[in-house]
């Protein structure tokens, strides 16, 4: 940005970014519902999957509904190490690639009744038709339905969030940033 200064002079003004916050991330978390989730089973083989997510009202926990047999939770029950990258679709310019939350955490099965789980997709649309398809599951027999309850390493980290692509065209490290999740007092 460019500006004339009293003597005549240009006065370049250097455009910078506000700062990416943990407010604005869990922001960004809670108004999306779709990420890839990694995970790796005992001897390290990496797997990824797309799934659908919701947020607690609370503390940052993030719930994915699947079953037990699937990979996901095979490698879960195996390795509890997980890695979760959230894309942030675009409206405009979306030809570029989405800015992105990248986080790292800690996952666990819990039983599909688990009442935070349930209430977490209760809260968006597509979560209550994933709700009401695995309850039609289990009426006709279906026993391996589970929530994944992943708990978020303090470090969070982003790409492109609050950036200038212009800013981010010039310098690429410069649409990254790391945020640190605030400790709950009890």
């Amino acid at each position: 940005m460019a500006g004339v200064d009293s003597k005549g002079g240009v006065q370049v003004v250097a455009v910078t970014s506000p700062p990416v916050t943990f407010g604005k991330v869990l922001g960004y978390l809670r108004g999306h519902h779709f990420a890839v989730l990694s995970s790796s089973d005992v001897a390290g083989v990496p797997a990824s999957a797309g799934v659908t997510y919701g947020t607690s009202e609370s503390a940052l926990v993030i719930y994915v509904m699947t079953r037990r047999h699937l990979q996901k939770a095979r490698n879960i029950a195996a390795n509890p190490q997980v890695s979760v990258v959230v894309p942030l679709t675009r409206r405009l310019m979306w030809f570029l690639p989405p800015p992105t939350v990248q986080l790292r955490g800690h996952a666990e099965l819990l039983d599909w009744t688990d009442e935070e789980g349930t209430r977490v997709f209760q809260r968006f649309w597509l979560g209550r038709r994933i709700l009401r398809a695995y309850r039609e599951f289990h009426r006709r027999g279906e026993q391996r339905i589970c929530f994944i309850r992943i708990t978020p390493d303090p470090a969070i980290h982003t790409y492109l969030v609050g950036s200038s692509v212009w800013q981010v065209r010039r310098r690429m490290e410069s649409g990254a940033a790391t945020v640190v999740q605030p400790a709950v007092v009890d």
